[in-house]
């Protein structure tokens, strides 16, 4: 049943920058799980492998997206839907009475648990390295209890906000970090910088290229995510069932211009921490040829503050760590649980034709998908960070089904309701840079 037929009124959209930032909301949730591993852990790598080489391709990978999160959202304010009901809508062969697109990238998207699987391997790895006396799979075992334990007993909501506040914190730490670079003998030049920008594609980092990109910005997985959250701050119910007047399409116009706020604030976030992450790792890690990988991959990453703040900063880079990877595996768990009992629903699967079913099944995955990431942490020995990388490969791959899904439903839309033109061209660029991207990395890592 959707939002608005529940008994919910319609409301006028906000006007001006003010009243547009106060009802932001779905993007900032996002963000909570765009800036983690990417940023952290990829980009950073990246910067040890090539240098500033590369710097385009991490402005690109940040930004590229935008048009397919836009769009994304439309269809949910359109038509009230998730994800899977909107690709749903696309036709073509069915099983069980579900599109080949939602099946393709509901698949897709579990795919990707390699990489928060590798997440919490490198949480786990994290605190061993503070508190070395325990085993990072205990660690392991304690961080899985924890998200379980703040889910099931609802704590999520509340404590989202507060690693929220921590991570965009620690995110200002990082940028100061980089102004802070200037200072020491790893600083910068403008002869490195321009460097970046000579659109140069680097064989022996391709393979981690393709995980940049798939791991960076608004990732396949967080825009899946997005008409969730959308739905939960109430976008489609504000706007209504379209009835055709002109108040309706004035609420529309100006909902629109909220999620596109909403959407572009995430964008700008993402660009910015990711840009400063990876010319940290350009300038420390790559002069100091350090190359994060194992069980220990964190530790290592802390060099970039202790190579600028000094051997003190440790502690918060940890502590800051600690938040930005956590909270990813909090948001990843929780928009996980929605998703898998969405996918269920859609498939016939029983016990979800109600919302009470729905909500048990969401709160039981929640449960079920982390016990899973748990147990093939333990037994995968200590390569966090290789499956951070393979998650990150499948987010990219998955971007180019759901890609083909959105546009495909913008192109059916009524003209009143489609998109405009400049995001029409800017959505189809969107879907020529990620699959030349993909292709020319595919083989570069192939041909290595």
């Amino acid at each position: 049943m959707s939002a608005y037929t529940e008994g919910s009124s319609t409301r006028p959209a906000p006007t001006g920058i003010g009243g547009l930032l106060r009802n932001i909301g779905p993007g900032v949730v996002v963000s909570g799980s765009v800036v983690g591993s990417g940023e952290l852990l990829v980009t950073t790598r990246m910067g040890a492998d090539v240098g500033f080489i590369f710097l385009w391709g991490v402005i690109v990978a940040s930004v590229v997206k935008y048009f397919i999160q836009l769009e994304l959202g439309r269809q949910c304010l359109l038509h009230d839907d998730t994800t899977i009901t909107a690709l749903n809508r696309v036709p073509g062969p069915r099983l069980c009475n579900t599109s080949w697109a939602a099946w393709v990238c509901s698949l897709g998207y579990f795919s990707v648990f390699a990489a928060v699987i590798g997440i919490l391997g490198s949480v786990g790895g994290l605190l061993a390295s503070v508190v070395p006396a325990i085993h990072h799979k205990a660690w392991d075992v304690a961080v899985f209890v924890l998200v379980v334990l703040l889910l099931w007993r609802g704590l999520y909501a509340d404590l989202e906000k507060m690693v929220t506040v921590l991570v965009a914190a620690f995110s200002l730490v990082v940028i100061g970090c980089l102004l802070v670079l200037q200072g020491t003998p790893n600083a910068m030049n403008w002869a490195e910088i321009a460097s970046g920008f000579t659109f140069a594609l680097p064989p022996d980092g391709a393979f981690v290229a393709l995980a940049v990109m798939g791991s960076v910005g608004a990732t396949a997985v967080e825009l899946f995510m997005y008409p969730y959250w959308v739905r939960e701050k109430g976008y489609p119910r504000f706007i209504g069932v379209d009835d055709g007047t002109p108040e309706w399409r004035a609420r529309y116009r100006g909902w629109m211009r909220v999620l596109a706020m909403d959407a572009g604030v995430c964008t700008a976030i993402a660009l910015t921490i990711t840009c400063a992450y990876y010319l940290l790792g350009a300038s420390v890690l790559s002069r100091l040829q350090i190359m994060p990988q194992g069980i220990a991959v964190v530790e290592q990453v802390s060099s970039i503050f202790t190579e600028t703040l000094g051997p003190a900063a440790k502690g918060v880079f940890m502590v800051g760590a600690f938040c930005t990877l956590f909270s990813t595996l909090l948001v990843f768990a929780a928009s996980s649980g929605r998703i898998g009992a969405d996918f269920l629903h859609h498939v016939g699967f029983a016990g979800l034709q109600s919302e009470a079913g729905r909500s048990r099944w969401v709160r039981i995955l929640q449960t079920v998908f982390p016990a899973f990431w748990l147990v093939v942490i333990l037994f995968a020995g200590d390569t966090p960070f290789l499956l951070v990388l393979l998650g990150a490969n499948a987010n990219n791959l998955l971007l180019i089904p759901m890609a083909y899904g959105v546009l495909h439903l913008a192109m059916r839309e009524e003209q009143s309701r489609r998109m405009s033109m400049a995001v029409e061209a800017g959505l189809m660029l969107t879907i020529w840079a990620i699959i030349n991207f993909t292709a020319i990395n595919i083989y570069l890592t192939l041909t290595r």
